[in-house]
């Protein structure tokens, strides 16, 4: 197909291109690999770079003069921001909203002091009018449609691969590791309950945890309150690259996630267990189980001990879960590259691009 020339657009101001968050990998994976299919990205953010960045970044405030060069504008939806919308509707471009998670109600329960009049109803403006929703999961896409009636699909996240070359160690140095920032909805105040029933099982695996922030010394000092600080080694925050090579390292990737209704994530730390070749260890929410497949154990949210079960048979099994995790990492390989991403995404644009308009 002709080549398409997309405006990427984020008004986030916490989404740093470059940055360690899950939130910056999604930007940036999105960018390069459509790129890589011959396609040609702008990405627009209201914050600077704080790392490299595989396409042409420019200054959110640019985009209203240079919209009219693009054949479409894909926007990752931002709370209160409908600029990219407008800029669309007045030069006759597609507009394709990327949602990867319901902002407003997030952001009223967990960041109150955020919130502007005009939120909700810009957030479902967005979402009723745009040519195309992209959802990073199946909740998301039903809560989408509760508001919609126009096309919406679900495209999970993916992983850059030149970031998984190395192979799991045959004999790793932490059999168990949380990648991520240390954060209560991400399950790490399960960890130290968890590594103190291993405990009771006969079982003192050391531990990476890799990420950083408030909750990374709240675990460090929870882990010492215990007697488990030479278990649990935290990294503090590391590049995307370094944090991916340090999961090479481990054996067994841990997402104990506490229960969430509606579970609406596509955990990006599960799909990079899985490129790493981990077996994983996950709670039973959301799309979780289907990501998971036979690369590991998915459990009830609810129950701690089938948690500690789960990971103490693994650790008893390390050749069973190396088993898992080669399962795991090929088909990551096979199908969950953000190359592959980037080709459904484009896909799913090519219907909304008239033959040819690439200006």
């Amino acid at each position: 197909m002709t080549p398409v020339r997309i405006a990427q657009v984020c008004a986030d101001r916490g989404i740093a291109p470059g940055g360690t968050k899950g939130a910056s990998q999604h930007l940036r994976g999105i960018a390069q690999g459509v790129q890589q299919l011959g396609h040609h990205v702008t990405t627009f953010c209201s914050r600077p770079a704080e790392g490299d960045f595989p396409v042409d970044l420019r200054p959110l405030d640019l985009l209203a003069e240079e919209v009219h060069r693009f054949d479409v504008v894909y926007e990752r939806s931002s709370l209160g921001h409908t600029d990219g919308l407008d800029l669309a509707r007045a030069n006759g471009l597609p507009f394709v909203l990327e949602v990867n998670a319901p902002l407003f109600e997030e952001a009223r329960r967990h960041r109150p002091d955020t919130v502007a009049a005009g939120d909700e109803a810009a957030e479902r403006r967005l979402v009723a009018d745009a040519d195309l929703v992209i959802t990073v999961s199946s909740e998301l896409a039903d809560w989408a449609r509760r508001v919609r009636t126009g096309p919406v699909r679900v495209l999970p996240n993916g992983f850059a691969p030149d970031w998984f070359r190395t192979p799991p160690r045959t004999e790793p140095s932490f059999p168990l590791v949380f990648l991520g920032h240390p954060k209560p909805w991400h399950g790490a105040d399960r960890l130290v309950p968890l590594l103190m029933a291993l405990a009771d099982r006969g079982h003192r695996p050391r531990t990476l945890v890799i990420g950083g922030g408030e909750g990374a010394e709240r675990l460090r000092e929870t882990a010492r309150r215990h007697g488990l600080a030479d278990q649990l080694v935290v990294t503090g925050a590391v590049p995307g690259p370094e944090a991916s090579r340090l999961l090479a390292d481990a054996a067994i990737g841990l997402a104990p996630y506490p229960s969430q209704r509606p579970f609406y994530f596509c955990p990006l730390k599960v799909i990079d267990y899985l490129a790493a070749g981990l077996a994983v260890v996950s709670t039973a929410q959301g799309d979780v189980p289907d990501l998971v497949g036979d690369a590991g154990i998915v459990v009830d949210p609810d129950d701690d001990e089938a948690l500690s079960d789960a990971v103490a048979l693994l650790l008893d099994r390390l050749a069973e879960a190396r088993r898992r995790g080669a399962v795991g990492r090929r088909r990551a390989f096979t199908s969950m590259t953000w190359t592959h991403v980037a080709a459904r995404t484009i896909e799913a644009i090519s219907a909304l691009v008239p033959a040819g308009a690439s200006r």
